[in-house]
């Protein structure tokens, strides 16, 4: 038994019990077939005297095994659960031989001389029993759970499930994975880890693959929206175009300036998974021109273009700028201010619009009533000609993130 319980221990550990085998399946009418298996938990050699040898609290496990199914009745309808215990006892019955040290040519039948049998064997079996789920034995752990419906006379499968918390061995050895590098065969699984988890946890060709996804949202109509930041995102790419500034008028014979280019920022950000952050785009036509990520990034719109007027052309607009700054800003590229105003020979030219990241403003005007459009996102209209300039185009917000 010490050997044995020694064996146990060193390959299932003394961390609580293990039950193998040990089966539910219907049988007749109310009851149910345990099938054979063991039951080992730790426990001592042994807790009390036996004759003159005292107790022995050296640790062990210990293993009930039955050999043999076991036949449970189900009371009726009902919740029901069925338990398991260790039960060690005494058992065989022999009448033993003594050697008699006073009187070596007596032979002494029985542990006191009276001819009695005895106990021979220890025995460490199953304890198996039902009862209600709420009213567990001292010692017992609980197994399989019995559902019986009303009026039932008999115990199908679907009555029949293990309990979650049960410790049926999983993994028999030959199965079990080296520690130190193990080489797996076929397709080895393991649950997938919750977005942004950067645990030790392994990480699986779903949660990678949901890692590097490369998401998107883009806002491009003026006014107020919103983004909730998803779960397992800690950083985003934001890239922020203003609108473009509107083209000035002509008047008194002179063209009017062109728009500046809406201001322009790549930045990369820190965000809160769960929170509700605020975009702003800007408007070229009226409102606020500025585009903005919340707080945390913002740019201003191009300015609009001087109106004309007796002293001469209107002059050009200044572009928009960011108001971010460090290592980790892309700002200003291609942005610029608008032209002025000029006249060629008797021809009034109103000014280009300024451009900003990636488009044109509004081209020059010769000899057109109305100024040019900016090209959206960002671009500054063209001053008018002869008559009103044109208008500045309104900002995007696109944001990018993995995950």
């Amino acid at each position: 038994m010490v050997a044995i319980g020694y064996l146990a221990k060193m390959v299932l550990g003394d961390g609580g019990p293990v039950v193998d085998g040990l089966s539910c399946l219907p049988a007749a009418g109310l009851s149910v077939q345990i099938g054979a298996g063991c039951f080992a938990e730790p426990g001592i050699v042994d807790s009390a005297p036996y004759g003159s040898l005292p107790p022995d609290g050296d640790p062990l496990v210990k293993i009930g095994i039955n050999s043999s199914p076991t036949f449970l009745s189900v009371p009726g309808a009902g919740q029901w659960s069925v338990f398991a215990t260790l039960v060690e006892a005494q058992a065989g019955s022999a009448s033993i031989s003594y050697y008699n040290a006073a009187n070596p040519l007596q032979t002494l039948i029985g542990a006191q001389g009276n001819g009695q049998p005895q106990a021979t064997v220890v025995q460490q079996r199953v304890g198996l029993q039902i009862g209600a789920a709420t009213a567990a034995p001292v010692g017992a752990i609980r197994l399989w759970s019995i559902t019986v419906p009303t009026g039932a006379t008999s115990i199908d499968g679907s009555m029949i499930s293990p309990v979650p918390q049960a410790p049926f061995l999983a993994v028999k050895l030959p199965f079990a994975a080296p520690l130190t590098s193990p080489a797996f065969n076929g397709v080895p699984t393991a649950p997938t880890a919750s977005p942004g988890d950067a645990s030790a946890t392994l990480a699986t060709t779903g949660f990678v693959a949901a890692a590097n996804a490369r998401n998107r949202a883009a806002w491009g109509a003026s006014g107020t929206h919103s983004w909730v930041c998803p779960p397992g995102v800690s950083t985003i790419l934001a890239r922020l175009w203003a609108a473009g500034g509107q083209g000035g008028s002509a008047a008194s014979g002179y063209a009017g300036g062109g728009g500046g280019g809406g201001g322009y920022e790549e930045v990369l950000l820190s965000v809160t998974a769960g929170t509700t952050y605020s975009i702003q785009v800007g408007s070229g036509s009226g409102g606020s021109p500025a585009s903005s990520f919340d707080i945390l990034a913002s740019v201003s719109g191009g300015v609009a273009g001087g109106t004309a007027n007796a002293n001469g052309p209107g002059s050009g607009g200044a572009a928009g700028s960011s108001s971010s700054t460090g290592f980790n800003i892309v700002a200003a590229l291609g942005v610029a201010s608008g032209t002025s105003g000029f006249q060629i020979g008797g021809t009034s030219v109103g000014g280009a619009g300024g451009p900003s990241f990636g488009v044109a403003g509004g081209q020059a005007a010769f000899g057109r009533a109305i100024g040019f459009d900016g090209v959206w996102p960002g671009g500054g209209g063209g001053g008018g000609s002869v008559g009103a300039g044109g208008k500045g185009a309104d900002g995007l917000v696109v944001i990018e993130w993995n995950g």
